[in-house]
């Protein structure tokens, strides 16, 4: 994919949502966040508004393999880029969204999230990137979990299918250098170029 699927994912739900980068800035500067990736270092709860992260929770690999192919534009002479070795996955992955808001904005419109995922914006995403999100999630509300705080909290899971690949240059065995010697010594230098 030319882009993280977690940022893709964060994009739709902005864009559909209608939500801003961030919320502006605390008194002591730090940035607030409206929707993030899981794992980077920014403070939730630091505003009534709503705030998003999203996270990768599993994965599946379903198909993994490897095809060589001949480069068709070689430029180095000792023919270390002649063949190409194409490595690509299939993966199934499972998402969560958390919506979190101290005011009602999260128990009002973490529904909206389910109906970014399968939008037409969406769609022109899955189309551009070669992915696919599944058409069933599941929503909990999960507000009592934070304990004292009074903070609204939902969670959105759902499937996303993508594929990755990976290409770079090989010798082929065929292509390499060999060296032939027997119990006297060296014989010779060879570069096996057989076809």
């Amino acid at each position: 994919m030319k882009k993280e699927i977690e940022k893709i994912i964060a994009d739709i739900i902005q864009h559909e949502m209608d939500l801003p980068d961030d919320y502006g800035k605390t008194f002591k500067g730090d940035i607030i966040p409206c929707i993030l990736i899981y794992g980077q270092n920014a403070k939730l709860f630091n505003t009534d508004k709503l705030q998003i992260t999203i996270k990768n929770i599993s994965s599946k690999v379903y198909s993994s393999r490897t095809e060589y192919k001949t480069n068709p534009n070689p430029t180095e002479s000792d023919g270390s880029d002649a063949f190409i070795e194409e490595q690509n996955i299939n993966l199934g992955q499972m998402f969560q969204v958390d919506i979190y808001s101290r005011n009602n904005e999260a128990r009002q419109r973490y529904w909206e999230v389910s109906t970014a995922l399968k939008s037409t914006y969406a769609e022109q995403q899955m189309d551009l990137y070669n992915f696919k999100i599944g058409t069933i999630t599941n929503a909990v509300n999960i507000s009592g979990a934070d304990g004292g705080s009074v903070i609204n909290r939902f969670t959105v899971t759902f499937n996303v299918i993508t594929h990755q690949q990976k290409i770079k240059f090989i010798n082929y065995y065929d292509k390499f250098p060999a060296t032939l010697q027997d119990e006297r010594g060296l014989i010779g230098n060879f570069l096996n170029t057989e076809q």
